[in-house]
């Protein structure tokens, strides 16, 4: 892949990253973050940065992936011969709509449509955005790797992703930046760029708890594991802020554990978000 091309899918993750941090943790946090992200921008191209500066301003997603010849933002089919030079991996690319930069990586992870394909209905609220089969109601595992493969797993199993080793490597990935494990026992790993479908989350309980984080003493016990398309960026900001609203409260989380089958923990995390997941 072009140098300059992966410089920029770096800062992009960064930048994801700190939208996140910001969101969650006190700013003494994100002075590395900010740091990385300066200097990344200050080795590029002057015409590059500015470049990437005026569509991060238009788009949170400014370098998304091609998927099967469209734009994975804004859906449109691009010209064979850009396809081409795209997966070619030589050059900056952008998409001739939306003007985003463009780039192709072989293997990676995707989704399947079938949590599309459901029911007929329009959904609201959480399910939108998962289902009773992506409830796990105990965790087997004893460490992070392993309790975030069981999710991913577990979506696989259930027809919603596919190649689930390339997930868990980029959850991977994304955890070494910093970890995504709050206080009150929470853990968000996820994955971007996981086009075909849309957002999507399971969940797995852990009662006893387990060491997400390895720098902090705390332990996690309510895991959510969610692939996020390039086009959903901003509604899985919104999407994270409403589950952390709801179980910051030691009473919903506490209804959540005591859940002994996927068909409670899907009621009851129904109940519990409507307010904050409208």
């Amino acid at each position: 892949m072009d140098r300059l091309l992966n410089q920029l899918i770096q800062l992009q993750e960064l930048n994801f990253v700190l939208s996140e941090q910001r969101a969650l943790v006190p700013e003494i946090r994100l002075m590395d973050l900010e740091s990385s992200i300066r200097e990344l921008i200050a080795n590029l191209p002057q015409e590059i940065a500015t470049l990437y500066r005026g569509l991060q301003e238009r788009h949170q997603a400014a370098v998304v992936p091609e998927a099967n010849g469209t734009c994975s933002a804004c859906g449109i089919t691009l010209p064979t011969s850009l396809a081409a030079e795209i997966r070619s991996g030589k050059g900056i690319q952008q998409c001739p709509n939306c003007r985003r930069i463009m780039y192709h990586l072989e293997g990676a992870p995707r989704q399947m449509r079938r949590h599309l394909e459901r029911t007929g209905r329009p959904r609201a609220g959480i399910a939108r955005f998962s289902s009773q089969g992506l409830m796990l109601p105990c965790i087997v595992a004893e460490k992070r790797d392993d309790a975030i493969s069981e999710l991913i797993q577990l979506m696989a199993a259930e027809g919603f992703v596919e190649n689930p080793e390339s997930l868990l490597e980029a959850t991977l990935r994304r955890e070494s930046i910093i970890s995504t494990a709050l206080k009150h026992g929470l853990a968000f790993p996820h994955v971007r760029g996981v086009e075909g479908a849309g957002l999507t989350f399971s969940i797995g309980l852990k009662k006893k708890g387990l060491k997400f984080d390895r720098s902090k003493g705390r332990l996690t016990r309510i895991i959510f594991f969610i692939v996020i398309p390039s086009a959903a960026s901003v509604f899985y900001l919104q999407l994270l802020s409403g589950l952390i609203e709801t179980f910051r409260e030691d009473s919903a989380r506490n209804k959540l554990l005591a859940c002994k089958t996927s068909g409670e923990m899907w009621t009851t995390l129904n109940t519990l978000t409507q307010k904050t997941i409208p």
